[in-house]
């Protein structure tokens, strides 16, 4: 997958003012002419009191008051990504520093001034919440973040049905198998025909890794996963007993199994290759497999750690802990 460079966070707590002010210049009167007024326009962020010292404290005050002196009403902005875009990312990249429930008011309450002020700048919001947080080539995806777009949507009055169709169901996959919440049990099948359990999976960790052997990012993904010497490392650990350190489970959630079996002869041997028989997954919608392969690393319980991560994050993971 194609990643684009992450911007730094802007917010270093102790640089937060370093924003551009808001500036406007009139022409003189020349003979007969009417005067102009030329706007010259740019975002505007809050400066932060200084009675505000703590890093936690200046991250929550700058997300509360960040769009108060945006002009939603100005539709303009919506042509202007260096202006109002750059400001939305920045906007983003706080919200990390804060707890959950600030950061999902904020986002409720600035969707909600959105909306008050022009429903065109509201829909503008919106796609730029899908393309950086639900976007799964995105270097910023967040689900979490992206939960409380979807919930003020399906909840709004203010929108119609139909329009709350796709978002309905991107809040329903979302709320699955969210990070700190028990992994969806199924059932895999081994080449042999045997089926297990993902719960039964007798390990401290589980990378689960949905893919098809036959799609260029996958093999390109797996090359990524044989030159970990940190995974190959743990697949090699017991603990205690039949206990290991870290299971590997490829899951095929596809049809067509001939290709699976094609493929199997260069799948790394340290790997459990299975597959989904009946694509149940698929059909009961247990996993949401918008886009192959993807990624979640359980724990010992089969609770979710990390949600669709990238594999250099899950490899960071079990670096930094084990």
């Amino acid at each position: 997958m194609s990643k684009s460079r992450i911007v730094r966070v802007w917010i270093a707590v102790a640089c937060l003012s370093l924003v551009i002010s808001a500036c406007s210049s009139s022409p003189k009167k020349q003979g007969k002419e009417e005067p102009k007024n030329t706007e010259i326009k740019s975002f505007q962020a809050p400066e932060i009191p200084p009675v505000y010292t703590d890093q936690r404290e200046r991250a929550k005050y700058l997300v509360t008051h960040y769009w108060d002196k945006f002009n939603f009403a100005d539709t303009s902005l919506i042509r202007m990504p260096e202006i109002t875009e750059q400001a939305f990312v920045d906007f983003l990249q706080v919200l990390p520093y804060v707890s959950y429930t600030d950061a999902e008011k904020e986002i409720s309450g600035m969707l909600d001034k959105a909306f008050s002020a022009d429903t065109l700048m509201f829909a503008y919001f919106t796609v730029l919440y899908d393309k950086y947080l639900y976007n799964p080539n995105s270097p910023m995806l967040n689900e979490e973040f992206y939960i409380p777009v979807l919930k003020y949507i399906v909840n709004s009055e203010r929108v119609g049905e139909i329009d709350k169709m796709r978002p309905a169901f991107r809040l329903e996959m979302a709320l699955k198998n969210r990070v700190g919440n028990p992994a969806t049990d199924f059932t895999y099948t081994l080449p042999s025909g045997k089926k297990g359990k993902l719960s039964g999976i007798n390990a401290d960790y589980t990378i689960l890794f949905f893919n098809n052997p036959d799609c260029n990012a996958c093999r390109a993904i797996k090359a990524e996963v044989e030159a970990s010497g940190v995974v190959k490392n743990l697949l090699n650990v017991k603990v205690q007993g039949n206990r290991k350190k870290l299971v590997f489970l490829s899951v095929f959630p596809d049809p067509e199994l001939e290709v699976w079996r094609r493929m199997l002869p260069e799948q790394p041997k340290e790997w459990m290759c299975t597959y989904d028989d009946g694509q149940v997954i698929t059909k009961e919608r247990l996993y949401d497999l918008r886009a192959i392969p993807t990624f979640y690393l359980l724990d010992r319980e089969k609770r979710v750690l990390l949600k669709d991560a990238p594999f250099r994050v899950i490899e960071a993971y079990l670096e930094e802990r084990l």
